[in-house]
């Protein structure tokens, strides 16, 4: 007899799984898992990326097993995998969430979609986020963004389901075995649904305390930020369970003073959240921001000028800046950067270096443990000033480790160079009087490298060159109907 096949992408869970729960109603189900050459070989994968998902797809496994649904884990081309699963077991129906991807993934929607024609295979997609496809405006988006997601949980355990055949464990392929190297990433977050919900109850239960206070800092929010997006862009978490557990944390806090203060904390951290499917319908309603300007009166600014030296040296976290390459060597081993050092990278690639945006955010969606296309390129053309309507922000790394890592702990621990020089120096090494770098033993440009460009003159430069961009008058008319192209490119509903 045909299965129901519930086609797992980056949801990688049971609980509040639409497709999961729905395909268990309708009948007998297996889980299918592909992986998939075009994520192996494209610019923004990363073993670290494979590892996440090793330790994700260990725990699906798992629990699907305790609902008896078998998970095939699948190496190959989606439609020859769908078309061999098919002579193998017969397929009544597809079940899957709609993903809203990078460019490969909806071309590979498409040639599934012409698949299930032809093979008269339903597919039954649905919502993952609240983000809808083929959406002509944004007008009414909001409302329904929350009608989607402030909604009941799917409850696919403690119900008795049709059992399938057997569910023994399937060998989840190792990074030896399809070829990829070790991951840098030592110290990267661990996936899976338990370590998720630990996570999360982690935030909740007090870490949630100190989150506004903590957000900037390169070492606070390491532990300050709710550290759930890994979870969130592989859907070890939905959002409708985070927003569940946000309701019940406010119920819990009183009137005490510290409660209020916790409150607003809550407040800070749901206007985050907010923002995350605000940033994935608009990818959705514009994918082309993958590859071009999200404004095209900036075609031409920087796109001619790209020094591949300079990337080079910032890819490898030798700028001659310390924040700068603090922040770059901790993205590499830990996968996770606070959202300012983000944009603080994004920033100085953009402006002090002058390149363009494109190779500088796929070299961090590579090591971005929580890749979300569609919030990162959105963020990337952002920092970089391409879109003519969001505020110009240049970023000093002077002034963003003077305030943001004022006893030197960060630099110190990413840039162990530098470790002997007193505080007042780490800013600018270069800068240090020759008498107190003698004396601790550093010699600029070889303990640690000279600045690859001159701080002043190349903030100065980028400020003037791209205002004086800016004020182009034919910048100025695309900026003002920047926002009026929603729906006009915006992927078919597949």
């Amino acid at each position: 007899m045909p299965y129901n096949i519930v086609w797992f992408k980056k949801d990688l869970r049971t609980k509040d799984h639409a497709p999961l729960f729905n395909a268990l109603k309708e009948g007998s189900s297996l889980g299918l898992f592909i992986i998939e050459p075009e994520w192996l070989n494209s610019p923004e994968f990363d073993s670290g990326h494979y590892v996440f998902l090793q330790e994700s797809l260990r725990d699906l496994q798992s629990d699907l097993r305790k609902i008896g649904v078998p998970l095939l884990i699948e190496v190959g081309e989606a439609v020859a995998t769908f078309g061999s699963i098919h002579q193998r077991f017969g397929i009544k129906k597809v079940f899957s969430h709609e993903e809203t991807g990078l460019d490969w993934t909806f071309q590979r929607d498409l040639k599934i979609k012409r698949w299930c024609k032809s093979t008269n295979t339903p597919w039954r997609e649905y919502l993952q986020f609240g983000v809808i496809r083929a959406l002509k405006n944004r007008d009414t988006w909001l409302d329904l963004r929350n009608q989607i997601l402030h909604r009941n949980l799917f409850q696919t355990s403690g119900q008795e389901w049709p059992k399938t055949i057997d569910p023994k464990p399937v060998l989840i392929p190792s990074l030896k075995h399809l070829e990829l190297p070790p991951s840098e990433k030592i110290h990267a977050q661990k996936g899976g649904r338990n370590q998720a919900e630990k996570v999360l109850n982690s935030f909740f239960d007090s870490r949630s305390l100190h989150y506004s206070k903590s957000m900037s800092s390169p070492t606070l929010s390491a532990s300050g930020c709710s550290r759930i997006s890994p979870y969130l862009a592989w859907g070890n978490l939905s959002i409708t369970e985070v927003l569940t557990q946000l309701a019940m944390k406010r119920t819990a806090l009183g009137s005490h003073p510290e409660d209020r203060w916790w409150m607003k904390n809550l407040d800070a951290f749901e206007s985050r959240i907010a923002w995350h499917c605000h940033f994935i319908q608009k990818f959705e309603s514009e994918p082309e921001i993958e590859f071009q300007n999200m404004n095209c009166a900036f075609d031409g600014m920087r796109e001619n000028n790209f020094n591949e030296e300079w990337f080079e040296a910032w890819c490898k976290g030798e700028t001659g800046f310390p924040m700068i390459d603090a922040a770059m060597r901790s993205l590499k081993i830990n996968g996770w950067i606070n959202f300012r050092m983000r944009a603080a990278l994004m920033s100085f690639a953009s402006y002090q270096l002058w390149l363009h945006w494109r190779k500088p955010a796929q070299f961090l969606a590579k090591h971005f443990i929580d890749f979300e296309p569609g919030i990162h390129f959105s963020q990337a053309q952002m920092q970089s000033g391409v879109t003519g309507i969001n505020t110009i922000r240049i970023y000093s790394p002077k002034k963003q480790a003077v305030e943001q890592d004022p006893h030197g702990e960060f630099i110190r621990k990413y840039c162990p160079e530098l470790e002997s020089l007193p505080t007042a120096d780490l800013a600018e090494p270069h800068l240090t009087p020759p008498l107190i770098a003698a004396s601790v033993g550093f010699v600029s440009g070889v303990n640690y490298p000279e600045p690859i460009v001159d701080p002043e003159m190349a903030y100065n430069s980028a400020k003037k060159r791209i205002f004086e961009w800016m004020e182009k008058p034919t910048v100025r008319r695309a900026a003002n109907s920047v926002y009026q192209k929603h729906g006009s490119r915006s992927r078919i509903k597949t």
